[in-house]
C-alpha cells in the first residue's frame, strides 16, 4: 500500500512517497480534563497548571502540534457522539444533545417548577446506520478498537458501529462481596462470583491487585515523588487497567498487515474523583485539600497511562530494543471531551456550560515527519472535525461513501489536515455552532451559540430562548468573557453582531434545529429573528 508522507523541513513540506502501510492511529480522549489542567503551556497560551503534573503530555506537546482553541460540547455524551458521527447534535445520525436527557433537574429548585419550555426529546445514542469515524477508517482496511467509556454509543457496546473490538467499560463497578452488593468508583472489586473484576469481559484480566512485579516493572519508571510501595496489595485502578489493555493491543497489532485505530476514551478525570493511593498521598503532603488531591492524582495517573501507551509504540514487543518502533507511522492524538470539573481560570465556567471553561480543552496531534514539532495553532476546531481530518490523513474520500440505504452521509466537520501539515494556517470555515434545546440542571437552559472568526479574532454570540436575549464576547481580547459587547457596542461591533445573528438564524433553519415548545400554550419556540440584535443599539 502506498502512502504519501509530508516532511517537515519547511513550512510547506515536499511530498515523499513511501511504501509503508497507512499510519496507525491512537486517539486518547480524556474525560472532564480542563484547558488549564495540564502543566504544559502549549495548549493553553502558557497558562498551564502549577498544581497538577503532566510531564508525558508536556513532552507530547513538544513533539507535535498544540491547539489553543480546541473545542468540544458541554459534556460527555454529546462530545463523543459528535466526534464519532462527524455531525453536530442536529445531524440526522446524531441527535445526542446532552447526557441522559434535556430535562435534567435543577439542584437549586428540586425540579422545574417554573420551566418555560418543554424540551426536545433527544436520542441517547447515535444511529447505527450512519457512516461514522470507525466505518470511514475501515474502508482503508483499519482494524478498530475502543477501550474505555462508551457514551453517545450504547453501553454495553452492541450494534453495528464499525468497532472490531468493543471493550467498553463503566467506571462504576458493582459486585457482591460477602453476599452484600458493593459499589466502587474506579477501583476493582473482589467479587464473590468472579474474583477481582471491573465487570468487563475484556478488561477483567487486568483487575488483580497491584503486586511487586507490576509496581517495579510498570510503575517504577515514572518518577513521581510518590511512594509506590503503598500500592502493594491494593485494588487496581481502572485507569491503569485501560492503559494496560491498550499496551497489549498495540503489542498484538503493531506488526499486522493492516493498520489499527485504537480509540481510548478514558474515564479519568470524571467524578466521583478517585485517585491512585500513592499519587493522592503525594498531593496531600503538598497541602492540597482531599478532593483536589484526588483530582490531581487522577490527572497524573492519566498522564502516566498516556506514557505507557506511548512507550508501547516505541517498543511494541517489550524487549527493551526499539528497532520495532512504530512511532513514526502512528498518528497520536490527545484530547478532552469537555471543560474541567473545578477551577478553569482564566476561562469562565466549567463542564456543562457553553462559556469557554465548559467547551475549550487541550488538544495535541503528533505525527513525526508530517507534523512539525513544537508547533502551535489557534485555529478553532471541534469534535465534528476529526472524522474529515483523519479521512484526509488516511486517503479516504468521504464524498464517495454511502449508507446502507444508498444515501450519502452528511458531515458537519471541516478537515484541518492541512493545518497539521503546515500547508495552510487557516481552514476556510468561519463559524462553529452549539445548540441546546433544553435544560441541564443549573448549568444551561435552551440556547444557541455561534462562534465566528473575524480575521484573527474570535467572537461568540449567545441566544437565550426563554428571555429572548443575546450576549456577545470577543474571546480573543476577553478570554474571561467579562465584557458583554452588546451592553455598549461600537458600530463595527454591531456590524459583526448582525452578521452573526444572520448566520445563526440561517444555520438553525438549514439544520431544522429543534427548540421545544412553550409550556403555556404548546406552540413551537421560535428562532431568533433576523437583525434582532439591533435592539441593543444605543439610539
Amino acid at each position: 500500500m502506498t502512502f504519501f508522507l509530508l516532511g517537515c523541513s519547511s513550512s510547506k513540506p515536499e511530498k515523499k512517497e513511501t511504501n509503508q502501510k497507512k499510519p496507525n492511529i491512537v486517539f486518547i480522549f480524556a474525560d472532564d480534563l480542563g484547558w488549564a489542567d495540564v502543566s504544559t503551556g502549549s495548549t493553553n497560551g502558557n497558562k498551564g497548571s502549577k498544581t497538577y503534573e503532566t510531564p508525558v503530555i508536556d513532552k507530547l506537546a513538544s513533539q507535535g502540534m498544540s491547539f489553543t482553541n480546541a473545542y468540544t460540547n458541554q459534556n460527555c455524551a454529546p462530545s463523543r457522539a459528535a466526534l464519532i458521527s462527524g455531525q453536530y447534535a442536529t445531524g440526522v445520525d446524531n441527535q445526542v444533545y446532552n447526557v441522559g436527557s434535556l430535562k435534567r433537574q435543577d439542584k437549586r429548585t428540586k425540579g422545574f417548577p417554573n420551566v418555560l419550555i418543554e424540551p426536545f426529546k433527544q436520542k441517547k445514542v447515535i444511529a447505527e446506520d450512519g457512516i461514522n469515524i470507525f466505518d470511514v477508517l475501515k474502508t482503508k482496511g483499519y482494524r478498530t478498537a475502543l477501550v474505555g467509556k462508551s457514551h453517545g454509543t450504547p453501553h454495553p457496546l452492541k450494534g453495528d458501529y464499525g468497532i472490531d473490538l468493543p471493550a467498553d467499560i463503566h467506571h462504576i463497578i458493582a459486585a457482591p462481596i460477602n453476599g452484600k452488593r458493593t459499589k466502587s468508583f474506579y477501583l476493582a472489586l473482589n467479587s464473590d462470583k468472579k474474583g477481582w473484576t471491573f465487570n468487563s469481559e475484556f478488561v477483567d484480566k487486568y483487575a488483580n491487585p497491584y503486586d511487586e512485579e507490576y509496581i517495579n516493572t510498570v510503575l517504577k519508571p515514572y518518577k513521581n515523588q510518590g511512594d509506590i510501595s503503598l500500592l502493594k496489595g491494593t485494588p487496581k485502578h481502572l485507569t491503569d487497567a485501560i492503559g494496560d489493555f491498550s499496551v497489549d493491543y498495540i503489542q498484538e497489532n503493531a506488526n499486522a498487515k493492516n493498520p489499527f485505530f485504537l480509540y481510548v476514551p478514558f474515564h479519568a478525570v470524571h467524578s466521583d474523583v478517585t485517585g491512585r493511593k500513592d499519587l493522592t498521598q503525594k498531593y496531600l503532603k503538598r497541602g492540597l485539600k482531599p478532593r483536589i488531591a484526588e483530582y490531581a492524582s487522577m490527572i497524573e495517573l492519566l498522564d502516566q497511562n498516556v506514557g505507557k501507551i506511548n512507550n508501547a509504540l516505541k517498543d511494541p514487543n517489550g524487549d527493551g530494543n526499539n528497532e520495532d518502533d512504530i512511532t513514526n507511522n502512528t498518528i497520536f492524538i490527545f484530547y478532552s471531551d469537555n471543560g474541567g470539573l473545578f477551577n478553569n481560570t482564566p476561562l469562565k465556567g466549567k463542564k456543562g456550560n457553553l462559556t469557554e471553561g465548559g467547551i475549550r480543552v487541550p488538544l495535541i496531534f503528533r505525527f513525526p515527519n508530517v507534523i512539525k514539532e513544537k508547533s502551535v495553532t489557534n485555529q478553532a476546531v471541534h469534535c465534528i472535525d476529526f472524522l474529515p481530518t483523519l479521512a484526509a490523513l488516511t486517503g479516504v474520500d468521504i464524498t464517495s461513501l454511502k449508507k446502507k440505504d444508498g444515501s450519502t452521509p452528511k458531515y458537519d466537520g471541516a478537515s484541518f489536515a492541512k493545518i497539521l501539515t503546515g500547508e495552510e494556517k487557516r481552514i476556510s470555515r468561519e463559524n462553529l455552532f452549539w445548540h441546546l434545546p433544553g435544560y441541564m440542571d443549573e448549568r444551561f437552559s435552551p440556547s444557541t451559540l455561534i462562534q465566528k472568526r473575524i480575521e484573527d479574532e474570535y467572537y461568540k454570540l449567545f441566544y437565550f430562548y426563554e428571555a429572548n436575549e443575546f450576549e456577545m464576547y470577543n474571546i480573543t481580547k476577553d478570554i474571561f468573557e467579562k465584557r458583554n459587547i452588546l451592553e455598549n457596542p461600537t458600530s463595527a461591533e454591531m456590524e459583526i453582531a448582525l452578521k452573526m445573528n444572520a448566520d445563526m438564524l440561517a444555520w438553525l433553519k438549514t439544520k431544522n434545529a429543534p427548540t421545544g415548545t412553550w409550556v403555556k400554550n404548546g406552540k413551537k419556540v421560535p428562532y431568533p429573528k433576523l437583525n434582532e440584535v439591533k435592539k441593543y443599539l444605543n439610539e
